[in-house]
C-alpha cells in the first residue's frame, strides 16, 4: 500500500450517454463467453480492450459464425482520448467486457429499486448500502506455507493516471520454501486497473533479522522484532490483538459526533538492547475512509468526470487542496518522551487501502525513552495488527526480480509478461482477470525477505447509486472545510458502521 501522504478522491465516469430526471441508464457488463446475450437493442455497444483502449459503436451487430462485432464509432486509448472513427470489426476472444447503456423510462416509483446498471453485477449488498461497494486496487496472494492468503494490495492510493506511483509492499508472512515464488494477481472489483510493472523485490535473511522497510521506501537489516509487554487503549487490555502479525487486528468504533475524534493506544516493553530503536506497525485502514471516498463520488455525482478532467491538469496547490479531507482524517502517529518527559510525535504512517495489512517502520529518535510508546490515529479509521520494537542495524539494498513467466488461465501469458517489463508499456485489467506471476530467487543464499514492487493508477467505475445524493455545495464542503465535514457526517456514518464490513465483502467481483 502506498506510503504517500494522502491522495485525493477520483473517479473515472465512462457513461457517454446523458439521462434527464425522468429517465434512467441502464448499464449492463457482459463477459466475452456470453457475448451472445449482449441487449441488441442497445443503440450503443462498447468494447474494452484488454490492452486498455475503448470501441464505442453505433449500428453494431453480432457475427454469431465467426464470433465478431462490427459496427462504425470511436476509438480511445487508455486515457479516454480519441485515437481514430472508423469502421471497425473485433473478434471477441479480443475484447476484455463489454458493455451496453439503454436509457429506460420507469414504469413506476418501484423502478427506483431495481438494480440497474453496474449495480447487477456488484450484487444487492451493494445496492442497499452504496457506501459499502467493494473498490480495490490489483490485489496479490502467496502462499504463507499452508494456504494463499491475501499479502498486498498495489498502488492503492493511485486513482488516475497523473497520480501512477511506485508502492512497496511488504510480503511478511509470504513463505517460499523452494526456488520460486509465485504471486497470484487478482482485480477483484468493478474497476480498470493500468498495472505498468510488478516486482519482486529480495534480500538475504540471517537468522534472527528481519528486512523491513519505512516510510520513505528505505530498506533496513533489524533485530528479531520484540512484542510489547502491554496494550492499553480506551476499551482496556488489547495486548493479545497487536503482539502477532497474524489477521487478528484492534479496530474501536468512530466517534458518534466527530469522525476526526482521536484516541491513543500505549504500549510498553520491558527493556531495549543498545542502538538505534524503531516501531514495527502492521496495519490497514477500516472502511471509515472508503465510506468517505464513495460518500464525496454521491455528492460530485454526474459531475466527478469532469471534476477528474480539470484535476488531471490542475497544479499542485489545487492538488493540496483536494486532499484535505485525507489530512484532516490522519495516520497513525507515533509518539515517545522526550527527556523531560513530554510525549512528542516523531513519525506518522498513512498506508492507504483497507484490504491488506502492510508493514512500516518508524524510526525512533535517539535519547527517548523507546520502552513506552503511542499510537494516536482517529477512531474508527485504522486496524491494528501487530505493533513490535526492534534495534536498527544498518541500511540495504534489495535486488530487483522481474517475473520470468506470467501465467492466464493455466496459459502462457508471453504478451501480459512483456507489458509488464516494458516500462513503456501496461498491463490493463478488468473485473475478473488473474495473473500468476512467477520469480526465480537467487540460489547463493537461504532465506530471503520478499517485497512487492508494484506501479500504475487504477480506475472507479461509476456506480448509478452514487449519484442519487449529487450535491456540489457538500463537495465543496468536504475539501474547504473537511473539519466540519467529519462533524456532519458521524451520525449519517454511525447508523451504518457495523453493516459495512459484510456488505463490503459480499460486494466483490462474482468468482472471487
Amino acid at each position: 500500500m502506498p506510503t504517500t501522504r494522502g491522495r485525493s478522491v477520483l473517479v473515472a465516469s465512462l457513461a457517454i450517454l446523458a439521462v434527464a430526471c425522468v429517465t434512467r441508464m441502464e448499464r449492463v457488463v457482459t463477459h466475452p463467453s456470453a457475448y451472445r446475450t449482449v441487449d441488441r437493442g442497445a443503440p450503443f455497444l462498447k468494447a474494452h480492450m484488454r490492452d486498455g483502449r475503448l470501441y464505442v459503436l453505433a449500428n453494431w451487430s453480432v457475427d454469431q459464425v465467426n464470433d465478431a462485432v462490427a459496427g462504425t464509432g470511436v476509438l480511445y486509448d487508455v486515457h479516454r482520448s480519441v485515437i481514430d472513427s472508423n469502421s471497425y470489426r473485433l473478434d471477441v476472444d479480443s475484447v476484455a467486457l463489454f458493455e451496453t447503456n439503454v436509457v429506460r423510462a420507469p414504469a413506476s416509483v418501484a423502478a427506483l429499486s431495481v438494480i440497474t446498471g453496474l449495480s447487477a453485477g456488484v450484487t444487492a449488498y451493494c445496492a442497499s448500502n452504496p457506501k459499502s461497494c467493494f473498490g480495490s486496487c490489483p490485489t496479490f496472494y502467496a502462499s504463507d506455507g499452508q494456504r494463499q492468503v491475501l499479502q498486498a494490495e498495489g498502488f492503492s492510493a493511485s486513482v488516475a493516471p497523473s497520480l501512477e506511483a511506485r508502492d512497496v509492499d511488504a510480503l511478511y508472512r509470504a513463505q517460499a520454501p523452494g526456488s520460486t515464488v509465485e504471486l497470484r494477481m487478482v482485480n477483484e472489483a468493478y474497476e480498470t486497473h493500468v498495472v505498468r510493472s510488478a516486482n519482486l523485490l529480495v534480500v538475504p535473511r540471517e537468522p534472527g533479522q528481519r528486512v523491513v522497510v519505512d516510510a520513505d521506501l528505505a530498506f533496513w537489516s533489524v533485530a528479531e522484532p520484540t512484542p510489547p509487554l502491554a496494550c492499553v487503549g480506551p476499551e482496556g487490555d488489547c495486548l493479545a490483538l497487536v503482539t502477532a502479525f497474524d489477521g487478528r487486528e484492534r479496530l474501536s468504533r468512530a466517534d458518534s459526533t466527530d469522525l476526526a475524534t482521536r484516541e491513543v493506544v500505549e504500549l510498553a516493553w520491558h527493556r531495549q538492547a543498545a542502538g538505534q530503536a524503531g516501531v514495527l506497525i502492521g496495519s490497514r485502514q477500516s472502511l471509515l475512509p472508503t465510506y468517505l471516498l464513495y460518500q464525496t463520488f454521491a455528492y460530485l455525482g454526474t459531475s466527478v468526470g469532469d471534476w477528474l478532467a480539470r484535476f488531471e491538469q490542475a497544479d499542485e496547490a489545487t492538488k493540496d487542496r483536494a486532499n484535505r479531507l485525507v489530512e484532516t482524517l490522519g495516520g497513525i502517529e507515533v509518539l515517545v518522551q522526550d527527556q523531560l518527559g513530554r510525549w512528542i510525535v516523531v513519525d506518522h504512517i498513512l498506508e492507504t487501502g483497507p484490504l491488506a495489512a502492510d508493514l512500516k517502520l518508524v524510526h525512533l529518535p535517539v535519547g527517548s525513552d523507546p520502552t513506552r510508546v503511542r499510537l494516536r490515529m482517529a477512531r474508527g479509521a485504522w486496524r491494528v495488527d501487530y505493533v513490535a520494537l526492534t534495534t536498527i542495524r544498518e541500511g540495504v539494498e534489495p535486488q530487483r526480480l522481474t517475473p520470468r513467466a506470467v501465467m492466464h488461465r493455466d496459459t502462457l501469458a508471453m504478451g501480459a509478461r512483456r507489458h509488464l517489463l516494458d516500462p513503456d508499456e501496461t498491463l490493463v485489467t478488468f473485473p475478473g482477470d488473474e495473473y500468476t506471476l512467477v520469480y526465480d530467487l537467487p540460489n547463493d543464499v537461504g532465506e530471503y525477505e520478499l517485497f512487492l514492487e508494484s506501479q500504475g493508477y487504477y480506475l472507479e467505475w461509476m456506480r448509478d447509486e452514487w449519484t442519487a445524493e449529487e450535491d456540489l455545495g457538500k463537495a465543496a464542503q468536504l475539501f474547504l472545510n473537511p473539519a466540519g465535514a467529519l462533524r456532519r457526517l458521524a451520525p449519517q456514518f454511525k447508523q451504518v458502521e457495523t453493516e459495512l464490513e459484510a456488505a463490503f465483502w459480499r460486494s466483490k467481483y462474482v468468482g472471487f
